[in-house]
This record gives structure tokens, sequence and C-alpha cells, in this order.
């Protein structure tokens, strides 16, 4: 039926183009009808519109009567039918007002109003419609198809459409629109989560446990550690933003004492990646990022008497008549890629996750000079400087990851 009252657009007289009295409107209108043609929907209502938003078009029959037809070609039934009573309205002739009423009053008794929203705000997701009641006419039947074959790709939540009235599924949960009529349905997370992380638009909190390996001829005496990670994680748009604060245990082994430990390794960092579905609820994020941060146990071997040392790398010197060692803390910059790999579940308004990160960085560090430091082997304190303050590391890191998104 719906069908049958856009096809009159065909058999118009003429004379209704030409009821508007600007050239930029007829200018418009003539782009839209040679849109329309080539079955550019999108091109022809951004030409209708423009002419609806000049004065000369508010009073343009021809531009509202195609811009119904327009956006039910693309699937808003709702404005389509806002357009149509403009047109009544605007209408010369009594049977063009007729017939613009007639499509308005048929799309207010065919169609209601759906609004599909997450349980948080600025969402996006998959959606799958299907329609459980019965529907005979092939016309409605193809719009829901349509409907149905844009919604499977990732849309943002909210979203409104104006569906004919019956009873569907969303996402496998059942809603029932009534023609003239709005129906919200509000999808929980488990209905948004089957596909993992990707659906969300909310900040996720990340906590990693694992081992970091730090591996260098200069720093050999670094033991591998345990290290643990906290990480905030925000999606903007198809990037995961992360913001993360390491810190690791790890001991160094002080020549003659044995190992030692420094409470003063910890890292601060931002990551950027995005995150990959590769099945059900398994998802995969490649991501690259840089952290600051402090690692203690650089050796040094120094010379000197009193207070006041000079210091060198231990394979400078070959370890032979040492006056002193000292174990720096070194400053740090960190670039790293790491790859996670997460299978998540999903709650009605809570989701959350488990699996491992792996990561390769590479330690760029200093340590300052000149400065003051504690001799293990004696506990004297001592100040020393050095002519080579800088070092480098290979990193390695694997941790157990628990993700968890409020």
């Amino acid at each position: 039926m719906i069908g049958t009252w856009l096809s009159l657009l065909l058999c118009l007289p003429p004379a209704w183009a030409q009821d508007t009295d600007g050239a930029t409107v007829e200018h418009h209108i003539s782009q839209a009808e040679l849109f329309l043609k080539k079955n550019w929907h999108d091109d022809a209502r951004r030409e209708l519109e423009a002419a609806i938003a000049l004065d000369a078009g508010k009073a343009s029959f021809t531009a509202y009567w195609l811009l119904a037809q327009v956006c039910y070609q693309l699937l808003d039934a709702e404005s389509a039918g806002r357009y149509a009573r403009v047109a009544a309205g605007l209408a010369a002739d009594p049977s063009q007002a007729n017939a613009a009423n007639m499509l308005a009053e048929d799309l207010d008794q065919t169609f209601g109003i759906l609004v599909v929203d997450g349980p948080y705000a600025g969402m996006a997701s998959l959606l799958q419609l299907e329609r459980v009641s019965s529907l005979l006419d092939p016309d409605l039947k193809r719009f829901i198809d349509r409907v149905s074959l844009i919604w499977h790709q990732r849309n943002p939540l909210p979203i409104r459409i104006a569906l004919p009235a019956g009873d569907y599924t969303v996402n496998g949960h059942p809603v029932t629109i009534q023609a003239g009529r709005e129906a919200q349905l509000v999808l929980p997370m488990s209905a948004l989560g089957s596909r993992g992380f990707a659906a969300l638009q909310v900040s996720r909190l990340e906590v990693s446990v694992g081992a970091g390996l730090l591996l260098s001829d200069r720093v050999d005496n670094l033991r591998p550690g345990l290290d643990v990670q906290l990480a905030v994680t925000q999606p903007l748009q198809r990037w995961l933003v992360g913001a993360t604060v390491d810190y690791s245990v790890r001991s160094y082994v002080v020549e003659g004492v044995g190992p030692h430990v420094n409470p003063a390794a910890f890292t601060v960092g931002v990551r950027v990646g995005r995150e990959l579905m590769i099945g059900g609820p398994l998802a995969i994020r490649p991501s690259i990022g840089y952290r600051f941060g402090y690692v203690p146990g650089i050796p040094f071997d120094c010379f000197g008497e009193g207070q006041s040392y000079t210091c060198a790398d231990p394979r400078q010197t070959g370890r032979k008549q040492v006056d002193a060692q000292v174990y720096a803390v070194g400053r740090a910059h960190v670039p790293f890629a790491e790859l996670a790999i997460d299978w998540r579940r999903a709650g009605r308004t809570t989701a959350a996750g488990v699996g491992v990160k792996i990561a390769v960085e590479e330690a760029l560090g200093t340590v300052p000079s000149p400065a003051q430091a504690t001799v293990l082997s004696d506990g004297t304190e001592i100040h020393y400087e050095t002519d080579n303050p800088n070092w480098t590391a290979t990193g390695f890191r694997m941790l157990t990851n628990f993700s968890f998104a409020f």
C-alpha cells in the first residue's frame, strides 16, 4: 500500500514542479530529481533539505513531496510522514492535498516508532532484527529486510526508527510496536557483549599480573621480576586509549651481598590500539605505547676516596681494583608494542574479561650524575659522578589480564 502512494509521484502533472518562485530552490529540486533517477537517495535528501531551508522552499509542495518519498526510500518513515503532512498543507490542488494526506495517514496507521538503546550512553553495537508476527505486504517485508541488513553493521546507540506495527526481537529480546506509538527497548550488556567489549563505549578497568624481564649485558645483574599493572581503557570511536601504572618487584644481584630489592621500580604510561574480534567473545588488541619510570639496580664501579667518587660501566673497568660499587636508580623511556588476547562475558549491566598480554619493549635509560648513593656492602653514603650515564635494555613481559566494565 505504501509503495502505491509513493508511485503516485510519477503521475503528478508537470505543474507540481513549477510552484517554487526561487531559482535556487528550483535548482535544488532539479538536482534532487536527477539524483533520484540514479538512486542516489542520500544526495537527493541533502538537496531537498537545502531547498526547504530557504524561504521560497518553505512554500514548495514539490520539495516536501519529493522529500517524503526520499525519506521513505532511506528507511525514515517517520520523517516521510511528517513531510507528507507539510506537503498536504502546501498543495494548490485538492487532489494533491488528498494524495499527500492519505500517504501521511497510511504511514501513521502502519508504522510505530522503536527506540533501541544500551545500558550506557555512547555505546555502539551490531543488532539483529527479526519480525516475529506475520506480515503479508511485500513492500513492508522489503522495508524490514533492508533495516535488518543495515543493523548487521556497527551502529551507534540509541537508534530511533519507524517500523511496521507488529512483534519483533532485537538481539533476542522481544518488543511490540503499535501503530502511531513509540516503544523503547533498552538492551542489557549481555545482549551487546556477545562480540566482546568492542560493543562497549565505556571505560574499562584492567588489572594485570605476570612476569617481566630486562635483557642487556649492561644490566645483566637484573633478575626476572613480578610485574603488576593497573590500567584504565577508554574507547574513542574505533580506538582504545589506555593510561597505565606499572610496578615491578624485581631483585638485582649486589656483588658480595646477594639479591637486593629496591621499591623504587614503577612506571606510568599511555597506549593506543584497536580491538579485533576473532570469533564469538574472543578478541585481540594490538597496541603501541610509551611508559616512563624508574629501574633500580644499574651497576657502577667507582674509584675515589672519602665521599667523592668517579664511577664507570663495569664492562669498561673489568671490575679490577674497585674502591666501591653502587647500584643506581635509572630513569627510563620505554616505547613498547603489546598484544592482548581476551575472552569476554557480559551480564546485564556489567562485563568481565580474562586473557593475556604479551609485550616487547625497549628501555632507553639514564642515571643521574652527579648523585648520591649508598654502598650496599658497608652502608656508607658517597657522592659520585659518571661520564657514561646512558644504558639500554630490551624487555619482555607476559601478564594475565582481568578486565571489567561497569
